[in-house]
């Protein structure tokens, strides 16, 4: 698809600039996955990136968020993980957000079981601290029991993509 909009003189980019509403958009929320590990997951949130404009190359993200994750898991309790990667093939800042339908073992180094994907992507050359807010925020937030449970529970991406957004970066 994407050789497609290129030939058409669009480019991922512009794509991005279009279609983009902030960092958090429903094109990266996937809900009630059957993914059971953690390079499945990751793989399958950078290629979608990738397709929707936010990521040039997506082996490139996926090895830089491998990398993060071989120094430090991200798993973080609550059956979530928060993995993160920055990176020159990352076009636009964004949150992606997965959740599976049965809990998996995040990392081989601990026994931390994840059911809650939430993937970060900056830009290498950006000054952001963007990730490091949302993680900050995020946490905060996952100490509410209703919040948490919304995004358990939750079928309409549109009202996950409304709680998401409810989290100030």
């Amino acid at each position: 698809m994407m050789c497609c909009l290129e030939n058409l003189g669009v480019s991922k980019m512009e794509k991005v600039q279009e279609n983009s509403k902030g960092v958090i958009t429903t094109d990266l929320i996937f809900l009630d996955s059957d993914l059971d590990n953690q390079e499945e997951a990751i793989q399958h949130i950078v290629d979608t990136a990738e397709f929707v404009g936010y990521v040039e190359d997506a082996d490139t993200l996926f090895q830089a968020v491998m990398k993060r994750e071989d120094e430090v898991p991200t798993a973080i309790g609550y059956d979530i993980a928060i993995p993160h990667g920055k990176t020159e093939a990352v076009l636009k800042p964004f949150i992606a957000f997965l959740r599976v339908k049965q809990p998996f073992q995040w990392a081989k180094e601990n026994e931390e079981m994840v059911r809650l994907v939430f993937l970060i992507g900056v830009p290498q050359n950006s000054e952001s601290k963007m990730h490091l807010k949302f993680i900050s925020q995020l946490s905060k937030k996952l100490l509410d029991d209703d919040f948490r449970n919304k995004l358990l529970k939750e079928t309409d991406k549109h009202k996950i993509y409304e709680h998401l957004s409810s989290i100030e970066i």
